[in-house]
């Protein structure tokens, strides 16, 4: 059938496009098998790429020992159904043993590792409830000295200045307001 085509286009420029129908490969493989062939792109006035017909019968051989030889790598279907049947219980016992152990070391890494990290946390979690502790005490103490400052205050109020230098205690200092 290529060399049908080939026969037709003696004289005329052969275009990627039919190179692609003629042979049914795309681009990429265009591009392969002219550098498989040693064939060196030709551009017209256009600037477009063409194809002689030497070049068109020289990728059509090319293409075709390409398709043999693809052909008797391909293996045939009982092979490969053969192949996918030599995995044993065995293996298929060791395998999920493997994946097991992967587990468990993997489980171990990380529990070891969250325990050192909140280790550090429980003695933080100790000084910031001896701190938050220590805050309330001091807090309530602070509130007893402000008492304890607002009665001094008001039993100094309750003293006035009389003659010689001397202070009288007044009846207004045992008002409790």
């Amino acid at each position: 059938m290529a060399t049908s085509v080939v026969d037709q286009t003696e004289n005329k420029e052969i275009t990627p496009k039919e190179i692609r129908e003629m042979l049914g490969i795309d681009n990429s493989q265009i591009q392969k098998l002219c550098k498989i062939a040693d064939i060196k792109l030709k551009k017209n006035d256009r600037g477009l790429t063409y194809f002689t017909k030497d070049d068109a019968t020289a990728l059509s051989s090319v293409s075709s020992k390409m398709k043999a030889e693809n052909a008797m790598t391909v293996p045939s279907k009982s092979t490969v159904i053969k192949g996918t049947n030599t995995i044993s219980n065995a293996s298929i016992v060791q395998l999920v043993d493997t994946l097991k152990s992967i587990e468990k070391s993997i489980t171990n890494r990380l529990t070891s590792v969250l325990d050192e990290k909140l280790d550090g946390m429980d003695d933080v979690v100790m000084e910031l409830i001896r701190v938050k502790t220590e805050n309330e005490t001091m807090r309530f103490k602070i509130n007893e000295l402000n008492k304890e400052n607002y009665k001094l205050k008001k039993e100094i109020n309750s003293f006035k200045k009389v003659p010689f230098g001397f202070y009288a205690k007044t009846n207004s200092g045992n008002n409790p307001f």
